[in-house]
């Protein structure tokens, strides 16, 4: 199989994480970063032995030394940063959210079709061992009928009003960043739900600092989830069924380990003894699909990321929450400073 060649855009937590996990990535080398600022560019590439560093994202993409993009800025910058690359005709694996609203995403994902371009959203908890477990032991009925899903994501997040998190012109907020993976998590077994229905607390910075998330379908299955940037949690998954649970432990997005527990208490354990975060398992699904000539993942598709997006969209326009250049898809008009901020405390159930 031929070495894919892998360029990063951008040098932050993400971007570290992700490097630090290449190295158990079975076929692929990582040759190039880029960031806006020299000094992170070479620090980085120092760091990891990266031959080439760019202090230009549009310099990264259109060099030739370079098949694949992993795209690690704030979430702003998805939409424009993959639109560049498809053009140029690089693979792309976007981080989550892959763009700010379904609109944006089903732009891209027609401009990657029409280009023949492979495009994933860099879902990395689809690809760990333990959820691949997960998945087969649903699938053969181990616990009978899958009913519920719990699944929190809640850490302390940062306090300054001007990182990325609590940034609305960043398209900050709890929901795109980590309640993306409790959703994701509930529609993987279950689709996109019939039913949503929330509560939030936004906080001063106009974004959502925690939700609790309640979805249905109409086959009589319900999803609890909750993602919090102000509190601590054991961030625990437990998937219920007519036979038993599935409980993937602690941290549930990067677990090492999951447990079956039958109706009768009767417990097997199963732990996965990879090195680093597992952000090598998507990396090696992006070098498989290539190699196989795809354009899109069949573990993480398109519609499967549509799908994602469009039910965090629902969530956002029940809470008031939209991002400078949005269109409330209840009016024609684009939000300017002010309208976007009277249409916050309409729907503030709480101020911080």
């Amino acid at each position: 199989m031929k070495k894919v060649r892998w360029g990063i855009i951008g040098t932050g937590q993400i971007a570290h994480a992700f490097a630090g996990d290449f190295c158990h990535v079975k076929a692929g080398e990582l040759r190039a970063v880029a960031s806006r600022n020299k000094a992170s560019a070479d620090a980085f590439s120092d760091e990891f032995n990266i031959e080439l560093a760019f202090v230009d994202y549009f310099s990264l993409i259109n060099s030739n030394e370079v098949d694949a993009i992993y795209i690690a800025t704030p979430h702003v910058y998805h939409y424009d940063l993959t639109k560049a690359c498809i053009l140029a005709g690089k693979a792309v694996l976007c981080e989550k959210p892959f763009t700010l609203n379904e609109t944006q995403s089903r732009e891209l994902y027609d401009l990657a079709l029409e280009h023949e371009v492979f495009v994933m959203e860099a879902m990395w908890t689809r690809f760990n061992p333990v959820i691949e477990q997960v998945v087969e032991w649903v699938e053969e009925g181990e616990i009978g009928n899958l009913n519920s899903i719990q699944a929190s994501f809640n850490f302390i997040g940062p306090t300054d009003p001007n990182h990325r998190l609590l940034n609305l012109e960043l398209g900050g907020g709890a929901l795109l960043d980590i309640g993306i993976y409790p959703v994701f998590l509930a529609q993987l077994f279950f689709g996109k739900p019939d039913f949503v229905q929330n509560q939030a607390v936004i906080g001063d910075t106009n974004v959502d600092l925690f939700e609790q998330i309640l979805l249905g379908w109409e086959g009589g299955q319900l999803a609890s989830l909750d993602a919090s940037l102000i509190s601590h949690n054991p961030n625990r998954a437990i998937l219920s069924g007519s036979k038993g649970y599935i409980e993937i432990d602690s941290e549930w997005f990067k677990a090492k380990s999951c447990r079956i527990v039958s109706a009768d208490n009767k417990e097997r354990a199963v732990t996965f003894d990879f090195p680093g975060n597992g952000y090598q398992f998507e990396v090696d699904e992006v070098n498989r699909c290539l190699a196989e000539g795809l354009i899109q993942s069949p573990n993480h598709s398109w519609q499967d990321s549509i799908d994602l997006i469009a039910t965090l969209d629902e969530i956002r326009q029940d809470i008031g929450l939209y991002y400078p250049g949005e269109t409330d898809p209840g009016d024609d008009h684009h939000h300017d400073e002010e309208d976007l901020h009277e249409h916050h405390h309409e729907h503030c159930h709480h101020k911080h």
